[in-house]
C-alpha cells in the first residue's frame, strides 16, 4: 500500500466566492421582506470556491468540527473547511484544477472525486491514503461535460463513518454548453444544492456512527445540507435543484406534494438530450439528479421523499416513511432570473452495442461481487483503456458505482432504459439485472487502481468492492 507523504501547510484564508461575481449571490442577502415559515430552519448553502477566480491551489482542511443541527446543541462532526460538510468546488471543463487537501482530523483518510473521470493516480481510492497531519497536492485534469459530482472519502473500513461525520462535499463542472443554455445557474439563489442524508439525535445531538456497523444504516431524521426542516426563499421563476443522495445507505422516492410536475435535466454525468417532465424520482445513494420547479405557478412548494424500504420490489412507499425534504417558499422581491428552459440541452454520442470488444459480468450478492470479497492485494478485472465494454450487473438491491467514467444504460431487466435515465451515469440500482455500455479513457496502473462497488457505504467497508485495472 503507497501512503502519500507531504507536509502540514498553514491554514490559507478561504477563497470563497459570493456577490461580487455576478451568477453568485450571497444567499444571506436574499430573503427581501418575505417572513419566513415558522419552525423552519433557513437552509445552509455550502460555500462556493470558483477555482477560476484564483491562481494558487484551492486550500481545504479535513478537520474536527462542532456543528448545532438544533441551535444551541452542538454535535461532534467532521468537515471541509468547516464544522460539517465542504465547500461546493467549481470547475471548468479544459481547466487542471489544483487542490492541497491537509488531513487534521488525527487520523488517515482519503478524498475520492465521485464521478470524476481522472486518471487512477489523482482519483483518491482507498490506495491514496492521506495520513494525519499530512496534505495532498493533487491536480485535477477536467475534461469532461458539464455535471454535478462529489468528493467524499474512500478509506478501506472508514468510508461509512468518515462520511456520516460529515465528510462530503459538490464538485461542479461548467462547459461552454451548460454556460450558454437558458437555466437557472445562480448558485445558492435559482441554482440550489440540496446534499440529503439520514441521521439519528438524541435530545439534539447527533448520534456518532455506531462501532462495528456492518449491516445498512438506516436512520430517523433528514438532514439536507447539514439542515434540519430546512426552507429556502427563491424567486418567482424557475429553479434548479442539485439533488445529491448522500446517505449511507437509504433510497428516496423524491415528489413535490401534490404530484406537482417538475422537469429532470440531469443525470450524474451531465445533461440529458432533453428535459423529461415526471412527478417523482427515485435515488439510490450516491446517485444525483438536476431538476427544474416553475415557482411562477406555485406560491410554495414542498419537496417530499418517501424512505424506501431495503429491497424496492417487495413493498411500496409507506405513509409512515413520507418526510419533508425542503419548504421552497416563493419570494415577490427576488428578481427572476429564468422563466423558461430550452427543449434540447445536450447531444449525447451514444455507443452502438455492435462496436463492443469486451463483456464483463458481476453478481453483487452475500456481501461479496462474484463470490468475492475486496483485498487490497488483488486485482480483480484488467480494462484495455479505449476499447468499448458491456458490463451486465446483477446487482438486486445494491447501488452499483464504478471509478474514473460514467456510462450509458443499455437495459433495465430487459426493457429499455426510461428516457429519464437514458444520460451519463455512474451509479446504477436496476432493482435486479441491467446491462450498460462504457469506456474508460484514462489509465490506472496497478498501484493506484479504479474500484467498483455497492454504494451502500457499509457494504463497500465490508468486502463488496473490487478493483480493476486501465492499460
Amino acid at each position: 500500500m503507497l501512503f502519500i507523504t507531504g507536509i502540514i501547510m498553514a491554514c490559507n484564508p478561504k477563497d470563497v466566492v459570493t456577490s461580487d461575481n455576478p451568477e453568485i449571490i450571497n444567499p444571506t442577502e436574499t430573503e427581501g421582506t418575505i417572513k419566513p415559515p415558522n419552525n423552519l430552519n433557513k437552509l445552509l448553502i455550502p460555500e462556493l470556491i470558483d477555482t477560476r477566480s484564483r491562481v494558487t491551489p484551492v486550500q481545504i482542511d479535513i478537520q474536527e468540527g462542532n456543528h448545532e443541527f438544533v441551535k444551541g446543541i452542538k454535535s461532534q462532526t467532521k468537515g471541509f473547511n468547516g464544522n460539517y460538510l465542504g465547500p461546493t468546488i467549481l470547475m471548468r471543463k479544459g481547466d487542471d484544477v489544483k487542490i492541497n487537501f491537509t488531513n487534521l482530523i488525527g487520523e488517515s483518510t482519503t478524498v475520492h472525486g465521485h464521478g470524476l473521470h481522472v486518471p487512477g493516480n489523482v482519483d483518491g481510492g482507498p490506495q491514496l491514503q492521506i495520513r494525519a497531519g499530512q496534505t495532498w497536492d493533487v491536480t485535477l485534469p477536467i475534461r469532461q461535460e458539464a455535471s454535478t459530482n462529489w468528493y467524499h472519502p474512500h478509506l478501506m473500513g472508514k468510508t461509512a463513518e468518515h462520511v456520516h461525520a460529515g465528510l462530503a462535499g459538490l464538485y461542479l463542472i461548467e462547459d461552454d454548453n451548460s454556460e450558454n443554455l437558458n437555466l437557472p445557474k445562480t448558485y445558492g439563489y435559482d441554482d440550489i444544492p440540496i446534499v440529503v442524508q439520514d441521521r439519528t439525535f438524541v435530545n439534539g445531538v447527533m448520534k456518532n456512527y455506531p462501532v462495528g456497523q456492518k449491516d445498512d444504516l438506516r436512520e430517523p431524521t433528514l438532514v439536507i445540507n447539514g439542515t434540519i426542516d430546512p426552507y429556502v426563499q427563491v424567486p418567482k421563476g424557475n429553479v434548479r435543484l442539485r439533488l445529491l443522495n448522500g446517505s449511507n445507505a437509504r433510497s428516496y422516492k423524491f415528489f413535490i406534494k401534490g404530484n406537482v410536475p417538475f422537469e429532470k435535466i440531469a443525470t450524474e454525468g451531465g445533461f440529458l438530450e432533453a428535459p423529461v417532465t415526471l412527478t417523482s424520482i427515485v435515488m439510490a445513494p450516491g446517485e444525483r439528479n438536476e431538476i427544474i420547479v416553475d415557482m411562477s405557478t406555485n406560491k410554495d412548494v414542498e419537496l417530499m421523499a418517501y424512505y424506501l424500504p431495503k429491497n424496492l420490489s417487495k413493498a411500496n412507499p409507506n405513509k409512515d416513511e413520507l418526510h419533508r425534504v425542503l419548504y421552497l417558499q416563493r419570494n415577490k422581491h427576488l428578481e427572476v432570473k429564468n422563466k423558461s428552459i430550452p427543449g434540447s440541452l445536450n447531444m449525447i454520442q451514444r455507443y452502438n452495442p455492435s462496436d463492443v470488444q469486451n463483456t464483463r459480468r458481476f453478481k453483487i450478492s452475500n456481501g461479496k461481487i462474484n463470490d468475492v470479497s475486496m483485498d487490497m492485494n488483488v486485482i480483480n478485472e484488467r480494462v484495455t483503456k479505449g476499447i468499448l465494454e458491456k458490463w451486465i450487473v446483477n446487482s438486486g438491491r445494491h447501488p452499483f458505482h464504478m471509478h474514473g467514467v460514467s456510462f450509458l444504460i443499455l437495459s433495465e431487466n430487459g426493457g429499455v432504459p426510461k428516457p429519464e435515465n437514458r444520460g451519463w451515469k455512474d451509479t446504477f440500482m436496476p432493482n435486479g439485472k441491467g446491462e450498460i455500455l462504457l469506456r474508460f479513457d484514462y489509465e490506472a496502473p496497478d498501484e493506484f487502481p479504479y474500484m467498483y462497488h455497492c454504494h451502500i457505504l457499509e457494504h463497500e467497508d465490508h468486502g463488496m468492492m473490487g478493483q480493476f485495472t486501465v492499460k
